[in-house]
């Protein structure tokens, strides 16, 4: 060790260099910890996708300036071509079997589908965020709620690039890892031939690597950790191509950017970027810029995975009542994934399927590798340098122990042993491999033969006799909800295609195609809401109660979840409904399919007939009924025209006359035959130079206590309605909040009207205020259930507007307010 400190030279400018580089951490730490949680997940939506896509430019564009370096080395760096026939014997191999045992499918159905509605959203609307809930209309996504997720954006981005040549939806999605899973395969083989200086050890490892119970599986999945893998043996294929005696600038150009889309694959692979700086540390040390600049340009690349950080910092979104990272975790999961690793169990009630997603005979061969590596490297001084990058990659692994869903006691969970896999291979063979040549003093040709053959002889010999475990999904086969989803993508087939479904993970719905919505947002929907549902789906809305629709939350469980239960009592409650599938013996549970038919206590005229929001100064009515009735139609409150509706679609012309900048109000109050008047409002807010719609312009900043500020509609994302009335536009909050707007100009009146939403029957009131340039320009009485006011502002010379809820005692619970039809008014 200080033979090698000596050797390095160090002095002031190392120093200086460690300085910077410090200095550089530290801005990107303060940047991190200063980013609100409300700013970075704006940020996320909204600047998510271009990020990765300039990634991916500077990916491409680094490429090209290493042409010429890779063209001219290309041909030194090759294996024998008897290597690479045996290579791709083995991926032949691996192939087939994968084809003929193991099916093409979902395995970690909430991940995946999240990932493929992140790449929808990135292909149709080039945003960041996942599609939660939309309509799809003509192969075309129409997304109505976008939402931040804490994955990482790269798979989805690769999906988005996908759906330009094939259909955008799971089908296409599930057919992307395969072709990863080959090329992991072969960049793999290319960095440890470099590295091994022997073909066959190279060879062995990638057998270990391949025949992987696990890998084989998710290869036929859409999970990232394939990515992950592919990016990674990329990235070793990179550095093993350019040894740190020719590396240069240029060829950083391309490891950055590489390294910035692995960054991407998951959030904590950023931990594992240590030893990718550490390989080429002299070059570092040669000039002071280097390693703060190469740190600052990966942290750049990689900033929407530490973004994402950021965006979730303090969110316990799985733990339960177990902290989400801890050292109890670490203990916990330690223990229980090596007690997985080294199970010889077999469940003979489902005909002999394995529980281990690592073959037992590898975990051996794991653990004796591995002290054989360490006893060459403590006492024999071997291989101390791999030792050091190896134990800084294991940095991320760590990070993931920490985490309470860390465990492979958890079955969708044994996934995360995929970030270790290479590593694993790596050290098995080279185990093997040193320990063969350093027992037995044999040619190293011929050790490295021996150990190709083991590895091969092993991998596919374990691979065979467990294929029963194979074509049964092992590890997955008990997740009732990945055969749900089979079987409702097969079922779901023979529906209409302007069907609408209501179901407890809608992204998966939208990921096969299918419009949908959640339980909650339908549950939101008021009686005109629903009425334009049935129209557009000609009367074809499904309510899907699965896996999620029975029993109760588990918060002892170290994976919550959710549960609908609550919300599809309650919708069967309210609505009349026909039963239209029921399944009662694949899952455990009854899986039924309810198409809605109508709202109980509510006219069916009423749902029959529905109104447009204005279009070119044009209101279109449509009734579903025969009967002629006669309606009114006033413009804020002016009688505008009288007319008998006969037909199935009419039309209104709105006098321009009589609207005018800012907000306008149309009244519709039609007889109808059952002899009730019925009374549809529409909100039309006109733009002009001097006045703003609020939930139209950004929000600086925002603080709540639970929830976010919802853009017209209310905190659980429902149709802002105050005491039965519905509003088109406002704000929805939840005391205490506080909405920050800096106003583009000034204005002189602030419009709307406050009150408790009527989704917040339990709430016990909150006062509602302004705050202008940090002076109190108004403060409500405290307003409860069904009440509301109307308030005009004066907002004069004010370019900072805050509006603030105050549940003003010691409960909070459900005070859901509504800033409903905000708006500002000038001269």
């Amino acid at each position: 060790m200080k033979k090698w400190l000596a050797s390095l030279n160090l002095g002031g400018k190392h120093l200086c260099l460690a300085c910077i580089t410090l200095v550089v951490l530290l801005l990107a730490f303060l940047i991190f910890n200063n980013s609100s949680v409300e700013f970075a997940r704006r940020w996320d939506i909204e600047w998510g996708y271009y990020s990765i896509m300039l990634t991916f430019l500077l990916l491409i564009a680094g490429f090209f300036v290493n042409l010429p370096f890779i063209s001219e080395n290309i041909k030194k760096f090759l294996p024998s071509g008897k290597s690479f026939c045996i290579l791709a014997g083995l991926a032949l191999v691996f192939s087939v079997f994968m084809f003929s045992n193991i099916s093409n499918t979902h395995r970690v159905l909430s991940d995946e589908t999240s990932w493929e509605s992140m790449g929808l959203q990135m292909y149709f609307q080039h945003s960041g965020g996942i599609c939660n809930e939309g309509v799809w209309k003509d192969g075309i996504l129409n997304c109505h709620t976008e939402v931040n997720n804490f994955k990482g954006k790269a798979l989805g981005f690769v999906y988005s690039l996908v759906f330009n040549f094939m259909a955008p939806n799971r089908d296409s999605a599930l057919l992307v890892n395969y072709p990863f899973y080959l090329l992991s395969l072969l960049f793999f083989f290319l960095a440890l031939a470099k590295w091994f200086k022997n073909e066959g050890a190279a060879l062995a490892a990638v057998a270990f690597l391949g025949g992987m119970p696990i890998y084989l599986l998710q290869a036929r999945s859409a999970s990232t950790e394939v990515l992950y893998i592919f990016l990674l043996t990329l990235l070793m294929a990179w550095y093993a191509f350019v040894p740190p005696s020719k590396v240069n600038w240029k060829h950083f150009l391309l490891t950055v950017p590489l390294l910035g889309f692995f960054a991407q694959t998951r959030q904590e692979t950023v931990f594992a970027f240590i030893p990718f700086a550490l390989f080429y540390y002299r070059y570092f040390l040669e000039k002071v810029y280097r390693l703060p600049l190469f740190v600052a340009s990966v942290i750049f690349v990689s900033w929407p995975s530490v973004n994402t950080m950021a965006a979730y910092r303090g969110y316990d979104f799985q733990g339960g009542e177990h902290a989400a990272h801890s050292l109890e975790n670490l203990w916990f999961n330690l223990k229980t994934n090596v007690e997985a690793m080294m199970n010889l169990e077999q469940n003979t009630a489902f005909g002999g399927i394995m529980e281990n997603p690592f073959y037992t005979t590898f975990t051996v061969l794991l653990l004796v590798a591995t002290v054989w590596l360490l006893v060459r490297a403590v006492v024999w001084r071997r291989y101390l340098r791999g030792l050091v990058l190896g134990l800084a990659f294991c940095v991320q692994i760590f990070v993931i122990l920490l985490n309470v869903s860390g465990t492979f006691t958890i079955d969708i969970n044994q996934r995360y042993v995929l970030v270790a896999l290479p590593l694993f291979a790596l050290i098995m063979a080279l185990g093997l491999f040193d320990a063969l040549k350093f027992v037995s003093r044999m040619r190293v040709e011929a050790a490295g033969n021996i150990v190709m053959v083991v590895a091969c002889v092993l991998s596919v010999g374990l691979m065979v006799y467990h294929g029963n475990s194979y074509r049964n999904n092992m590890l997955y086969y008990k997740n009732k909800l990945l055969a749900e989803e089979d079987y409702l993508d097969k079922a779901l087939e023979s529906y209409p295609s302007n069907a609408v479904f209501i179901y407890a993970r809608p992204w998966q719905m939208l990921a096969s195609g299918h419009s949908a919505f959640s339980e909650r947002t339908f549950m939101g929907w008021s009686t005109e809401t629903f009425a334009k549902w049935q129209q557009y789906s000609n009367g074809n809305i499904y309510l899907v109660r699965g896996q999620d629709g029975y029993g109760e939350l588990n918060r002892k469980s170290r994976v919550v979840g959710f549960k609908t239960t609550d919300q599809i009592d309650e919708i069967l409650g309210k609505y009349k409904n026909e039963r239209v599938l029921i399944e009662t013996k694949k899952f455990g549970y009854p899986l039924a399919i309810y198409r809605i038919v109508s709202k109980k206590g509510v006219s069916n005229y009423e749902q029959s007939f529905i109104v447009s929001n204005m279009k070119d100064n044009q209101y279109v009515l449509n009734k579903r009924f025969p009967e002629t009735i006669p309606c009114k139609f006033l413009i804020n409150g002016d009688l505008q025209e009288e007319l008998l509706m006969s037909v199935e679609t009419d039309s209104i012309s709105v006098d321009s006359a009589k609207i005018k900048p800012g907000m306008n109000r149309a009244e519709f109050e039609c007889a109808m035959p059952d002899n009730d008047t019925m009374k549809i409002i529409r909100d039309e807010f006109i733009e002009a130079p001097n006045v703003l719609l609020l939930s139209n312009y950004k929000m600086d900043s925002f603080t709540q206590d639970w929830g976010e500020p919802q853009m017209n509609l209310t905190v659980e994302r429902g149709t802002i309605t105050l005491d039965k009335e519905h509003f088109r536009y406002g704000i929805g909050s939840h005391a205490s909040s506080r909405i920050v707007f800096k106003l583009p100009r000034t204005y002189d009146k602030f419009h709307a009207v406050i009150g408790l939403d009527d989704e917040s029957a339990c709430g016990d009131g909150a006062y509602f205020i302004v705050n202008g340039d940090g002076k109190a320009l108004y403060r409500s009485n405290k307003l409860y259930s069904t009440e509301k006011a109307v308030i005009e502002v004066d907002v004069g010379g004010v370019r900072e507007l805050v509006l603030e809820q105050d549940f003003g005692g010691k409960d909070r619970d459900c005070d859901h307010g509504d800033w409903a039809n905000a708006w500002l008014e000038g001269r």
